[in-house]
């Protein structure tokens, strides 16, 4: 479902990690490509640069795996209204049981005005769904939904298969970005979710990079990176708010990665 959101904005704001999407970073610091603005690195054994992969191919890779990860597939409402009055149904079920705790009387207007709410929000939830389809015409979603990040890599078969060997690997490792754990509970990222500063809906990803960049991928995605020391806090809310102002000011339509 997706988040509350105030009165003077109608943006939706999930924040969040993933170890899939770290491990792309963890292959630019693997073998030393450096990629704007992820290009503050050195060393690496530049295995995969000598076998092709470039700064294009591995954005290109990148927003595969990104879109894998794209909550609004999740929200699609194939019957809004029969969604809504069983929802309202499985409300007034819950209210009724603990009756002596809410005190709430469901007459016939609470619950055609509950269910009227719930349609509401149902319909603007298969909006987004339907965007997101719009956002990724021509590309073969199931495919991206259902595979890994070494599956994703559609350039030299070559490159595949080294970073499948890496992906094994890398499950050894994977948990080392648990410290973003800690991160995202913070209360000022916290509030940027229950009152998103954006009219749009956007999902960012802090990720584990060793210093402090940020990038917008189109058409919802934000990248933070938040280097494994204590965090400042104020400083992280302020670049994830400059990041979000950013995507708001880039167009969408541009098929290319943008940042």
């Amino acid at each position: 479902m997706i988040n509350s959101h105030n009165t003077s904005t109608t943006g939706h704001i999930r924040i969040g990690s993933s170890s899939l999407i770290d491990f792309a970073f963890w292959i630019l610091l693997t073998d030393g490509l450096q990629t704007h603005p992820f290009d503050k690195h050195s060393g690496g054994n530049q295995i995969l640069s000598h076998h092709g992969m470039n700064a294009q191919s591995w954005y290109d890779w990148l927003k595969f795996i990104l879109i894998h990860h794209d909550n609004r597939f999740f929200w699609h409402v194939p019957n809004i209204n029969k969604a809504a009055e069983s929802n309202t149904n499985s409300f007034q079920e819950i209210l009724e049981t603990n009756n002596q705790i809410h005190n709430v009387i469901c007459h016939e207007e609470w619950f055609l005005n509950q269910k009227q709410l719930y349609f509401e929000q149902l319909t603007e939830q298969e909006q987004y769904y339907q965007q997101a389809l719009a956002d990724y015409q021509g590309l073969d979603l199931n495919f991206i939904k259902e595979n890994n990040p070494p599956q994703l890599w559609t350039g030299e078969k070559q490159i595949q298969e080294i970073l499948t060997q890496l992906w094994d690997e890398y499950q050894t490792i994977k948990y080392s970005n648990s410290f973003i754990n800690d991160i995202l509970q913070n209360p000022r990222l916290c509030s940027i979710e229950s009152n998103p500063p954006t009219n749009n809906y956007r999902e960012i990803y802090l990720v584990d990079y060793p210093f402090e960049v940020e990038m917008f991928v189109a058409p919802i995605f934000c990248i933070a990176s938040v280097p494994n020391v204590p965090i400042n806090q104020v400083q992280l809310e302020s670049r994830t708010i400059n990041i979000l102002q950013i995507s708001d000011s880039i167009s969408t339509d541009e098929p290319n990665l943008n940042y």
